[in-house]
């Protein structure tokens, strides 16, 4: 389970702001204070049982996926979310057990925990939620408001790790220090009386783990699926039976794409995945024929206009309530609510569906769009670039980051642009205008390789510099993980987009304003002012 479990803003926003249900309801508050609950106490014993060495890390995937499903609660049934607190509270009990037991077994003094929440058979998730309630008011009475922040600041890189440790066993690979140091993390928030100082020290330091995981990855994309390279993606379709592979699941795609090469089926790209074909080894598929849609735009009608099957890749979290469920699929353990899942990596009732459904009738002609790029090409352009700030030709560069691309922010870019001074430059894995002061880089919401391609950067433009700004146009998990990594390098001036306060409220952006100097965009006149008296 993943991002876009990790992209907690993104499209998501834009359609509940069509709608007017942008807000996290009290039962999902309630009902993620309950896994959090559970897990951080299993945490607790999955790591006294480690010290004992009775057992080695055997709840690792109940945890960090737990962790995960905080982002995704409002995708899932009532049925669901029972199924998901029942089986992180049975895991937690049979930790507790496992371990009492073995304390009893060899005379040892054991430290346990005070349950603040106990479940039982006859409790309804109703039930559960009224008493996730209560244990978050219980909670954030005996805290002061700045632990209380800086809790839900750890919370939130505790699942940016989590959310990447996850996306390295894709690749058959895992962290054991990076797990372990997100469970003592995890385990912090069993013990209220943690410091100020000592919450922000395990932010930081778990920060600093993340960016390892980030390079790890990276690493992983690059030994599985080649290098990146520059590609024009068709966007036009052809006549044909087809499948829309969705998310961000690199893997998931590479499947797909194998196990139907030799059948008479299309496959097409959506939303994040649309950097697959950018990577070397997708070029061998002949089946891979282009990308469909604009998710950035509106995913809802993507999918119900494809005439075919669609796979939501593992860890893939659109907004879907109000759509035709009868050609989706998924691949997770526990798939949305009205998704068909795929199980054991059997793709058969996906290409069935897609054989079954209309298909294209006649191909539909759509201008093709660029994505990676040339190495050799960029690194000549970046050495420009330093060499122009280090003249002075360059006295202003700013870097804007991965995005989802809103409305909202394009226009917010589109007047940054304009009002640039001449002696500026933009590096942009986002917005862009095609000007001359712009190198754009199209990674479409791959962090790996953005942050690849960010350390070229910063070989020869250090980080700290006082002539970069940053643009950070997510408020998810990961960003704020990686804004907090940004800030502790000596980075002068982050600026942060306007965040939903359902993902980031007013009083934990004062904090993360106080702890790590970052500035909240406002209009742009004012932003670019700030800019060129800095």
């Amino acid at each position: 389970m993943f991002f876009n479990r990790y992209r907690a803003a993104g499209n998501y926003y834009n359609e509940c702001v069509a709608r007017g249900s942008c807000s996290t309801s009290p039962e999902i508050r309630s009902l993620q204070e309950v896994i959090l609950i559970f897990l951080r106490q299993l945490a607790f014993y999955e790591l006294k049982l480690d010290e004992l060495n009775a057992s080695y890390f055997e709840n690792k995937d109940t945890i960090i996926e737990g962790v995960v499903t905080l982002i995704a609660t409002g995708e899932y049934s009532h049925e669901q979310m029972l199924e998901i607190v029942s089986k992180i509270y049975s895991k937690m009990l049979y930790a507790r057990k496992e371990y009492l037991n073995f304390c009893s077994e060899h005379n040892l003094k054991c430290e346990d925990l005070k349950f603040t929440l106990k479940l039982n058979p006859k409790m309804t998730l109703p039930d559960i939620i009224q008493s996730g309630e209560k244990a978050f008011l219980l909670r954030y009475k005996k805290i002061s408001p700045q632990q209380k922040n800086l809790n839900e600041i750890l919370v939130m890189v505790i699942k940016s790790v989590s959310a990447n440790l996850i996306r390295l066993k894709e690749y058959d690979k895992f962290d054991d220090v990076a797990y372990k140091n997100m469970l003592n993390c995890l385990n912090s928030l069993n013990y209220p009386r943690t410091s100020a100082d000592k919450i922000k020290e395990n932010i930081d330091n778990l920060a600093r783990i993340d960016i390892n995981l980030i390079d790890m990855l990276e690493q992983s994309q690059k030994e599985r699926f080649g290098e990146i390279t520059k590609k024009l993606v068709p966007q036009t379709t052809k006549p044909g039976k087809a499948v829309l592979v969705s998310g961000t699941n690199l893997q998931n795609l590479y499947e797909i794409l194998q196990k139907s090469k030799d059948m008479k089926l299309d496959i097409y790209t959506h939303s994040d995945l649309l950097i697959g074909h950018a990577f070397s080894v997708m070029e061998e598929f002949k089946n891979l024929k282009g990308h469909y849609g604009s998710c950035f735009s509106n995913c809802v009608l993507d999918f119900a206009t494809f005439p075919g099957a669609i796979l939501l890749t593992k860890n893939t979290y659109p907004n879907i309530e109000y759509l035709y469920r009868g050609k989706l699929f998924s691949a997770e353990e526990i798939p949305p609510k009205g998704v068909i899942q795929i199980k054991e990596d059997d793709y058969s009732p996906l290409f069935e569906a897609a054989m079954e459904a209309k298909g294209f009738t006649h191909g539909r002609e759509v201008e093709p769009v660029e994505v990676g790029y040339d190495k050799e090409e960029t690194l000549a352009k970046i050495h420009s670039i330093s060499e122009k700030i280090n003249s002075g030709e360059i006295e202003h560069l700013l870097i804007i980051g991965l995005s989802d691309n809103s409305d909202t922010q394009e226009e917010y870019f589109r007047k940054l642009y304009a009002l640039l001074p001449e002696k500026s430059f933009v590096i942009t894995f986002s917005y862009h205008y095609r000007t001359e002061n712009e190198l754009y880089v199209n990674l479409v919401n791959n962090l790996p390789e953005a942050y690849n391609f960010l350390k070229e950067i910063f070989a020869l433009v250090p980080v700290n510099s006082e002539n970069i700004s940053f643009f950070f146009t997510k408020c998810d998990a990961n960003s704020i993980s990686n804004i907090i990594n940004l800030s502790n390098l000596g980075a002068k001036h982050i600026y942060l987009t306007q965040c939903p306060p359902y993902v980031i409220n007013h009083n934990l952006l004062s904090t993360l304003k106080s702890l790590y100097h970052i500035m909240p965009t406002t209009v742009p006149s004012k932003d670019i002012e700030k800019i060129l008296a800095e």
